[in-house]
């Protein structure tokens, strides 16, 4: 009886470790409980998208944390993520939130230093970038619809800094 218990068991990890590999991929649950933490303690802040970013990442006025920030919009499980904290955010905010990411990214863009530039225009241009990138798109592209709608600003202005980080 209880080697049966500890196969049903067993069977039920490995299907639970399968979907959540289908579905998050490399994100990994700490990272989601981070995202999830992160979220919950920003959504009364006066400039919640600012205080999520510090608490997720740490300090924006580091260059490291601001390259993980972004970069992270291209980890196609933290797309997922996003969707839930997107899909749990109340109406009245979504609009705004979204608004004010997209500033982020586009002041993101507008202050990173010629190194900073360049690193991420190389990355990009690396199989490893432009695999990235093909899978991030494909799954936000699985999306939901309305998700995507919601998004669409973000999107466009990673996409602008994405070109601007491989111009020349």
């Amino acid at each position: 009886m209880l080697l049966g218990t500890g196969a049903v068991a067993l069977i039920v990890v490995a299907i639970a470790a399968g979907y959540w590999l289908y579905r998050f991929g490399r994100y990994t649950p700490a990272e989601v409980r981070a995202d999830l933490r992160a979220a919950v303690a920003a959504r009364d802040a006066p400039q919640p998208v600012a205080r999520f970013l510090e608490l997720r990442y740490g300090s924006m006025a580091d260059p490291a944390n601001r390259r993980k920030a972004f970069l992270d919009f291209f980890n196609p499980g933290h797309i997922e993520g996003l969707q839930i904290i997107v899909r749990h955010t109340p109406d009245h905010m979504k609009a705004s939130n979204t608004l004010a990411m997209a500033e982020w990214v586009a002041n993101y863009r507008r202050t990173m230093t010629p190194e900073e530039k360049a690193a991420l225009g190389a990355y990009f241009k690396s199989e490893a970038g432009r695999a990235r990138l093909r899978q991030a798109t494909s799954r936000y592209l699985a999306q939901d619809v309305h998700y995507r709608a919601h998004t669409a600003p973000v999107i466009r202005e990673l996409m602008m800094t994405v070109a601007a980080a491989q111009e020349p």
